[in-house]
């Protein structure tokens, strides 16, 4: 065989080898969640995590609660249900969040500021929220709705993109806006960690939040973490 003949047969075979793996190169984060919004992902296996622990039950619901809120006197329990058809996703889900820390956060932000003379933080209320996704090999762009009823309305959309780069990496970035609870800006930008077992994220948030433990005080920028591990 010629020598300029055997050139781009060999760059054939190497080509047809390669795109099965950059086909099935995906966006998977084993939580369905990206940096501070919900990820257009099914829920395939029991999982336990930070930002969501998570029950798969059929048809692509689960139930599901978030460790952080727990921790922090928010216990919460939500339903979620998502499907995947083609490069289509689609997630919805609820959440009920029953506040009972409101006396010791209370006393806290009175003892730092004797200026204040009364404060009870109202956390408790529902939270409802929708997301549609549409995932271009290796590239996931999605857009989520989330509307929650806790002393005000909160109304907030983001839109996010999340790159597979390499192995079960993925680069992601979010912006969007809240246009209840204060119309403002948010932004994120992390990594994402997808593993067969082990998940991790790491990021920050540009949330610009007001503490009231410390009048006037902002908080523009904060950490975003979450470690998870799914039980296949």
């Amino acid at each position: 065989m010629s020598p300029h003949r055997l050139i781009p047969s060999t760059g054939l075979l190497i080509a047809a080898l390669l795109l099965p793996a950059a086909a099935l190169a995906q966006v998977r984060t084993n939580v369905a969640r990206l940096l501070t919004s919900d990820a257009a992902e099914v829920i395939d296996a029991p999982v336990v995590g930070l930002q969501r622990t998570a029950l798969p039950l059929f048809a692509g619901l689960s139930v599901d609660t978030s460790l952080y809120a727990d921790a922090l006197l928010a216990p919460n329990l939500g339903v979620r249900w998502a499907v995947a058809g083609g490069p289509h996703r689609v997630a919805l889900g609820a959440r009920y969040t029953h506040f009972v820390g409101a006396s010791a956060y209370s006393s806290r932000v009175e003892s730092r500021e004797p200026a204040i003379q009364s404060f009870t933080p109202e956390l408790s209320g529902p939270a409802f929220y929708g997301v549609y996704g549409l995932s271009l090999g290796p590239v996931l762009v999605q857009g989520e709705a989330r509307y929650a009823r806790y002393d005000s309305d909160y109304l907030a959309f983001t839109g996010a993109v999340a790159w597979n780069f390499t192995g079960a990496w993925s680069l992601i970035a979010e912006g969007g806006m809240r246009v209840k609870g204060g119309a403002k800006l948010k932004a994120a930008a992390g990594v994402r960690y997808g593993g067969e077992h082990l998940g991790l994220a790491l990021g920050a948030a540009y949330v610009d939040l007001s503490d009231p433990a410390l009048p006037g005080q902002d908080l523009p920028v904060l950490p975003t973490f979450d470690l998870s591990w799914s039980f296949r």
